[in-house]
């Protein structure tokens, strides 16, 4: 599965970026390239979805030369070969999995109900137990939950009756695997080594598989609210795709501040607020760029980019001298979303 999955961001890169741009993308690093790049390639579901170290990375890069499914065009800069495509044909992507659009919401989520169960199995069993999360925060809302909650016996059914029907919609191996996850009064969840250990799978394959079901919930709760109140109720209400900075420099553009004037306030560098800005005119669609980047150039480096047919931005940016780098980024930021 890592194999299939580095193959599949060495294609999706197409010699433009190097194996510490995958680095960045699987651990899910929140810079502004990274988050950039996750969606010019189109890899923003795998964002931070599969953390691995560098030495693992570059061991599978060797392995995947020498099936010679990729051939190295630069230092650490890879292209796939025509049998790398072809084998990638045959790789099939857990399909809902999403690093992207969860990253701010499927951990906090997934303890609220696993700390859920483990409290109500326990409650019904009248046994004692040790919280499975220490964290306050997620004891306090389980505990609110509950007070809100009162008839025990009747939750607890609605609960289960939602969680099988749920998990009756996708794989019974990745039901079985989440499933293996949780813990009740009964039994101690396991840990995705200890199930990849267990039915002899890749700790990559049993992790992915544990994310498609939890991204699958998070997904089909926010459109069937009405079938699946109880878990829809989990869910953290006000969410957004944006960094926690990115976040504050957009409420602050939206009161009128300039990019200077944010800087200055907030402490930090002009390019930070830049590097914002593009995060912002990447996922707010309601964003207008035109008080950042003029209509001329916005146009002429959208025929530029066709022209290389590339996004790297030193290509851009030598033959387009006249246009900085920040207008660049901003202009391929939505190339998808108004030049399609």
């Amino acid at each position: 599965m890592l194999q299939h999955i580095v193959l599949f961001c060495i294609d999706r890169f197409r010699g433009e970026r190097s194996l510490a741009a995958i680095d960045h993308l699987l651990n899910g690093k929140k810079t502004a390239q990274t988050l950039q790049d996750s969606k010019w390639y189109n890899v923003s579901r795998l964002f931070g979805t599969v953390p691995i170290d560098r030495s693992r990375l570059l061991h599978m890069a060797r392995e995947l030369e020498a099936n010679g499914w990729i051939r190295q065009v630069d230092e650490h800069i890879y292209r796939t070969t025509l049998s790398g495509k072809e084998e990638l044909r045959r790789f099939v992507f857990p399909p809902y999995v999403n690093g992207w659009k969860y990253m701010n919401e499927a951990t906090l989520f997934w303890k609220r109900l696993s700390l859920l169960i483990q409290t109500v199995t326990n409650i019904i069993h009248r046994t004692s137990f040790e919280p499975v999360h220490r964290d306050e925060r997620i004891q306090s809302f389980v505990k609110r939950w509950l007070f809100q909650h009162k008839h025990m016996q009747t939750i607890t059914r609605s609960l289960y009756g939602e969680m099988y029907e749920l998990l009756s919609r996708v794989e019974e191996k990745d039901a079985n695997i989440f499933v293996w996850r949780l813990t009740s009064h009964a039994r101690i969840g396991w840990t995705n080594e200890q199930i990849a250990y267990a039915i002899k799978e890749g700790d990559v394959a049993v992790s992915l598989s544990f994310q498609n079901v939890l991204h699958f919930i998070l997904e089909t709760i926010e459109k069937e609210k009405e079938t699946f109140p109880l878990l829809f109720s989990l869910r953290e209400q006000t969410r957004t795709q944006l960094t926690s900075s990115a976040q504050k420099t957009w409420e602050m553009l939206k009161e009128g501040y300039s990019i200077e004037q944010i800087a200055e306030l907030r402490r930090l560098k002009k390019g930070t607020i830049e590097d914002h800005i593009v995060e912002i005119a990447t996922y707010i669609p309601s964003f207008v760029t035109a008080p950042f980047l003029e209509e001329n150039k916005r146009k002429r480096i959208i025929q530029q980019a066709r022209q290389l047919k590339t996004k790297k931005l030193r290509a851009m940016k030598e033959a387009l001298p006249d246009v900085s780098y920040f207008e660049i980024r901003l202009a391929l930021a939505r190339w998808d979303q108004e030049d399609d």
